[in-house]
């Protein structure tokens, strides 16, 4: 007899089984009401493995996240037959389950032969924050004890959690302000709204000068300037802050001035005396 005659036959006598059950089995309906229960687990005994979920990645682009898994019914050695039921997700900003496998069918569960275990979940417009999603598989099958036919379901579960963050750090320049400084050296003091990676600014347009936080402009030259800050959040977005208009107009030093006549005045005046003092002796 080949394979396809042993599972013809063996197909026949379950549905002979179900036919006779309720009249051979007394102990059917009251031992199990439900064949194919759901909610609370029923396990035939400790050789019946709950099913696995194995996450292969997570991708996570814009409002949009991608989660890849596997899920596989569990092992059992005792179990007369057994079947994914049911695979979906439920996440922390939607509390209804989204189902990605429904297997009702009992006669079906025996015969599966898509014996899917491959899922993919997409997720559009998921509100900005950290959040979960959370996978679950439930397993469904039936054993024999004592002439008695029983329904078990096992369900697993796993967790994701991830990050949507699509809005750039707001950077806000605290010191400096579109007035003229008499000062060649100005603070540059920050606030940025978020935990950031990396701060840098750009004094007139040259180059980005990386700083790990405020600091001071020195060195600055008479005449217009502008800054700007940038700053780059944990995944990778670029906030930008107004940028800062200011002049500088260092006045010349009035002390150094003084100082400056009081030398030319005494230098002067030694010179004066010291021709006078030529002449007096000429003339003699």
């Amino acid at each position: 007899m080949n394979k396809k005659t042993h599972l013809t036959a063996a197909f026949i006598s379950v549905l002979l089984f179900y036919a006779v059950a309720g009249t051979l089995l007394v102990d059917f309906a009251t031992a199990n009401p439900n064949p194919f229960p759901f909610g609370e687990d029923v396990l035939p005994d400790a050789s019946t493995e709950p099913p696995t979920i194995t996450i292969s990645n997570t991708i996570v682009n814009g409002n949009t996240v991608t989660i890849n898994f596997k899920a596989e019914v569990g092992e059992s050695t005792t179990a007369f037959y057994t079947s994914m039921s049911k695979v979906y997700y439920i996440s922390d900003w939607n509390e209804n389950p989204t189902y990605l496998y429904q297997f009702y069918d009992p006669v079906q569960q025996i015969l599966d032969v898509q014996k899917r275990t491959e899922y993919t979940l997409s997720e559009m417009n998921v509100p900005e924050g950290k959040h979960t999603i959370t996978v679950y598989a439930l397993e469904e099958g039936n054993y024999i004890r004592q002439a008695t036919m029983h329904g078990f379901s096992i369900t697993s579960h796993a967790s994701v959690d991830f990050t949507i963050d699509t809005m750039p750090p707001k950077v806000l320049i605290l010191a400096v302000e579109n007035r003229t400084y008499e000062t060649s050296e100005i603070p540059l003091d920050f606030m940025i709204n978020e935990p950031v990676t990396e701060v840098s600014y750009s004094l007139d347009g040259l180059d980005n000068v990386t700083v790990v936080g405020n600091t001071t402009l020195a060195g600055l030259s008479i005449g217009e300037h502008n800054v700007t800050v940038f700053a780059t959040d944990e995944v990778g977005n670029i906030g930008v802050s107004e940028t800062m208009y200011f002049s500088v107009d260092v006045p010349f030093p009035t002390t150094f001035v003084i100082a400056v006549v009081i030398i030319v005045i005494v230098v002067s005046l030694g010179l004066l005396i010291y021709l006078k003092k030529r002449r007096v002796k000429s003339g003699e």
